[in-house]
């Protein structure tokens, strides 16, 4: 299906796909070495006959180890000669002869050259695109082989002034005596190369339940002008409607593209076109059609499991057909309970089957992964509380240089315990759809990044499978005591096939407490759709590191990024890198993003860009931080101040700078509030946002208007509000209770219980009907509770149809004998540091460090304090990091009496923003807790980074903080 893709006949046949073959004939035009205009190309003596001492004129040879010389018996057909390029003694890094070119900023330039070279010395031609005499970026064009073979790029210089063009090649010891040639390198204007027109040869369209993934398969030379087009409306329908654009990949010489937001059980006609200006005809365009999936699918056999508790792994051997699946269900007199426990790898496996539907069982245990799903398609896990998986193991220090510093959890025979899931969708698994499940409480444990990378059980993982699958609906729950690595995790990001892969959609799931990410769609992300979720409490949020074909769409997704187990944050958005040539486009639309960290942030996958493109999103927190200007595309988003680095004229010229307040975010409500900047601000997007009711889109994942409950799931059940707050003081009989409110129509069951995997939460009435009528529900902490500080956890109501829905909670455990002294920094003692009055801070006035770093490093701020009885104690602050360029403003340093300085990093980093932070609190030892004597202290904070902000500075004996 993929040129470049090793695509088995197997896999094509599963494929529920339509596809047009157009048997449309393609004219091959000769270019020979001299198709460039010689009055248009750039490149001065590209053709190297220009000698002097034997050295090509205009170009530059770095190095003394290799020689050169005009060859007029190898060169390509169609040329006079060639440039020779012998490889005397091995050299540094790649070798390079270049040229510096001016160019005019913003404008499109077409690279042409001939290479021959063996496949030891890799000749290829480079781009450098320099602004000021500083590079930007570098872009490769490669096709070298034995034979003479055309090398061309089409390239957009962005803010260039500048470019070099590089003839690169290897030059290690083994490349010793021998050559390679280079011949013809022109670059001209893209809009006056001449090329092959492109054509349609395959249009293919794979869809799911609500989308359909477009694949066109083109002959001929593409361009920075051509655009793509689809068009498309329901069969028997008149009117098309517009689609988003494709996008090109050169790879696999393919325009992709997905419509997105249609109706399921429906079949669509689908145009696609091609537009190029610089085309003198048209191109004739390609039509296919596709049917989405119904959720609801012929039964050809029931097969119930015994009633009672099943403690053998069950074996899926039975298949069934597209006109008759087979079910596995509960027991319809008495509920299944499969209980595998550690009696097979899994609890359940399917291999070699098709056509196959788990419905509604309780699922425990499995060695490694609960479900394992492997050569098997057509596969549905719906509506089944998955939980028990996995290996506990033992925490250990490591005793492998390579694993890091650890310690790791170790299984029996030593190994790091890590990949095991509740659902794992693996080698020739296709069209999965695991939707309404609840899959939580592990057997272990994550560790955190406080150990090197985290390592452990995770809710789902997709690795190498065939794609085309649909995770919907789901609630993903770990808990402070199993946290997930990632709740949804990508087992091999490097590679095409390494997680989702394509045409999958994850839609409408609830995912809780990670210490990764929240989900890793990383791989190669072909048509790749996140919709409709909401994560919290994770490290990262949404991984797209690396994107190495694309498109994916990640949109109306609500990422809530308050920290791992430690309160540590990393990127809501976590963008790859270019460590391949040619990475795939990420399209972020309508999110809302809270984050104590950075909201976006690019190269996490090699240094250079990965294409982006926003529209629409609500940063109402979080620095956006994208180094790789040329590739970044960010408008009509919201924003906070000074929170975009770099800050660029080209970038948000349509978008709104202000704090969004919510209607209740402390209840989980991130609803606009009727005064927000974000209504009517956003851009339309065809099938994104063209049903939008109001003067034009609102910013954000939650339009003005909409109803509280989110992630949205038709005829299902409601739980409010999506975050409660519970409070306690150690030792009290009584402790502060919240309500929360069930409402489960008679659709989703006849009853409802409640189930948490937070041992300190104590819930009443644990159950109740399905009537479509409000319950009430109240929360407490348990009284005999011993636990200090803040308690994080999750309450599900769960149906006895399957049905759920999560709340999350949050509760504050203060000690018996609260010791709290706070005071305004301005009032302290101190030197360096610069008294700053504002309107905007929590205090009318606050201290400032020094501009620069050496002078913050001898600024301070002393705190002295009398301690009454001796104990650990905690140092809080009412810090703000300024932005742009927040991380270059996030720690202080602390001392103790007169102990040794130590780092104070701080947890929350977003810029601009005014929070309550307590002393190194990712770390587990000094200074996070301060052991004092009964007695006179003297706490020191000294500055170490520019510009950080402090208001109040707090002595406690609790790990909260004063304004908890």
């Amino acid at each position: 299906m993929f040129k470049t893709l090793k695509m088995t006949n197997r896999l094509t046949q599963r494929l529920m796909v339509t596809t047009l073959y157009l048997g449309i004939a393609t004219s091959t035009l000769f270019l020979s070495p001299n198709a460039a205009q010689a009055d248009s190309n750039l490149v001065k003596n590209g053709n190297f006959s220009n000698t002097q001492d034997g050295k090509p004129v205009d170009w530059r040879v770095i190095g003394s180890n290799t020689s050169v010389s005009y060859d007029t018996m190898e060169k390509p057909e169609g040329a006079s000669g060639s440039l020779k390029v012998t490889i005397d003694a091995a050299g540094k890094g790649q070798g390079q002869i270049l040229q510096k070119i001016p160019v005019t900023p913003g404008q499109i330039y077409f690279l042409e050259g001939w290479v021959k070279s063996g496949k030891a010395e890799n000749g290829f031609l480079q781009i450098k695109l320099l602004k000021n005499n500083k590079e930007i970026t570098r872009i490769s064009a490669r096709e070298s082989g034995v034979e003479w073979n055309r090398v061309t790029k089409e390239f957009d210089v962005g803010e260039a002034d500048a470019i070099a063009i590089l003839l690169r090649f290897y030059q290690t010891k083994k490349n010793i005596g021998k050559s390679l040639w280079f011949s013809n390198v022109s670059v001209i204007p893209a809009s006056e190369r001449i090329r092959t027109p492109p054509e349609f040869a395959k249009l293919e369209a794979v869809p799911t339940f609500n989308s359909i993934g477009i694949y066109a398969d083109i002959t001929g030379e593409m361009s920075k002008f051509t655009t793509g087009k689809i068009v498309f409306r329901k069969k028997g329908k008149a009117e098309w409607r517009p689609a988003l654009d494709m996008v090109w990949h050169d790879v696999t010489k393919q325009l992709r593209g997905s419509l997105l937001n249609l109706e399921e059980d429906t079949e669509y006609e689908i145009k696609a076109s091609m537009e190029d200006p610089n085309l003198k005809d048209p191109v004739a365009p390609a039509m296919t059609t596709a049917q989405t999936w119904k959720s609801d699918v012929p039964i050809a056999r029931t097969i119930h499991l015994p009633p009672g508790v099943s403690n053998e792994p069950l074996i899926i051997d039975q298949s069934g057909t597209k006109d008759g699946w087979v079910r596995y269900t509960t027991d319809p007199s008495s509920p299944s309970i499969l209980n595998a426990e550690k009696n097979g790898e899994n609890a359940i496996l399917l291999k070699g089957v098709h056509h196959v539907i788990i419905e509604g069982l309780t699922i425990k245990g499995g060695i490694k992964d609960a479900i394992k799903i492997n050569e098997s398609t057509d596969i549905r896990i719906r509506r089944c509380d998955i939980s028990q998986w996995g290996q506990v193991g033992e925490l250990l220090p490591s005793t492998n240089k390579k694993w890091g510093k650890g310690p790791f959890y170790m299984d029996e025979e030593g190994n790091r315990i890590n990949l095991q899931a509740g659902v794992r969708i693996t080698a020739g698994a296709a069209r999965v759809v695991v939707e309404d499940c609840f899959i939580h409480n592990p057997r272990g444990r994550a560790t955190s990044w406080k150990n090197g990378h985290p390592l452990g059980p995770t809710s789902i993982i997709m690795s190498m499978s065939d794609g085309n699958h649909v995770i919907r609906n789901n609630d993903l729950i770990g808990g402070e005591d199993h946290r997930f690595n990632d709740t949804i995790e990508a087992a091999y990001n490097n590679k095409v096939q390494g997680g989702p892969y394509r045409d999958t959609d994850i839609a409408g799931n609830i995912m809780f407490f990670s210490n990764d990410d929240g989900i890793e769609l990383d791989g190669g992300q072909m048509n790749i759709r996140m919709f409709n979720n909401w994560i919290e409490s994770s490290y990262c949020g949404i991984s797209t590191a690396p994107t190495l074909y694309g498109p994916s769409y990640i949109y109306r997704n609500l990422i809530v990024l308050e920290g791992e187990e430690r309160g540590e944050t990393n990127f809501a958005l976590k963008i790859g890198g270019n460590k391949k040539e040619n990475p795939g486009q990420n399209f972020f639309f309508h999110n809302t993003i809270y984050s104590n960290g950075k909201a976006l942030r690019g190269g996490n996958w090699g240094k250079g860009p990965t294409p982006v493109q926003t529209r629409n999103n609500l940063f109402a927190l979080g620095e956006i931080l994208y180094p790789q200007v040329s590739y970044g595309d960010f408008d009509y988003d919201m924003l906070r101040p000074n929170s975009l680095d770099p800050a660029l004229p080209k970038w948000q010229k349509n978008g709104v700078i202000g704090s969004e307040k919510f209607q209740n975010r402390s209840a989980g409500d991130y609803r606009l509030t009727d005064q927000s900047p974000a209504i009517d601000a956003g851009q339309i997007l065809p099938t994104v946002n063209d049903n939008h009711t109001g003067k034009e889109p609102d910013i954000g994942a939650i339009p003005f208007g909409a109803e509280s409950l989110f992630p949205v799931r038709p005829n299902s059940i409601s739980l409010l509000p999506m975050r409660v707050h519970l409070a306690m003081t150690i030792g009290h009989a009584e402790t502060a209770s919240a309500t929360i409110a069930i409402n489960a129509p008679a659709s989703t069951g006849s009853r409802w219980r409640i189930i948490t995997d937070t041992p300190w939460l104590i819930v009443s009435p644990t159950s109740g009907p399905c009537d479509g009528n409000p319950h009430e529900v109240t929360l407490s902490i348990d009284p005999a509770n011993k636990k200090e500080g803040l308690l994080q956890g999750a309450v599900t109501v769960r149906t006895d149809s399957g049905y759920n829905r999560t709340s999350f909670i949050k509760a504050r455990v203060r000690p018996q004998k609260l010791f709290m002294k706070v005071f305004d920094a301005v009032d302290l003692e101190h030197s360096g540091f610069t008294v700053v009055e504002s309107n905007d801070a929590p205090t009318p006035s606050f201290l400032q460090a020094p501009e620069s770093r050496s002078e913050a490093d001898k600024s301070f701020i002393k705190v002295n304090v009398s301690i009454d009885q001796p104990g650990t104690y905690y140092l809080h602050g009412l810090i703000s990091v300024p932005g742009p360029g927040a991380p270059a403003h996030d720690s202080f340093f602390v001392q103790i009496d007169e102990g040794e300085r130590t780092l104070w990093a701080f947890a929350i980093k977003a810029a601009s923003h005014w929070a309550w932070q307590t002393s190194s609190i990712h770390k587990e030892a000094y200074p996070q807790k301060i052991e004092l004597d009964a007695g006179e202290h003297t706490i020191m904070v000294w500055g170490r980074e520019a510009l950080s902000q402090v208001a109040k500075l707090a002595i406690s004996n609790s790990t909260l903080s004063p304004e908890s």
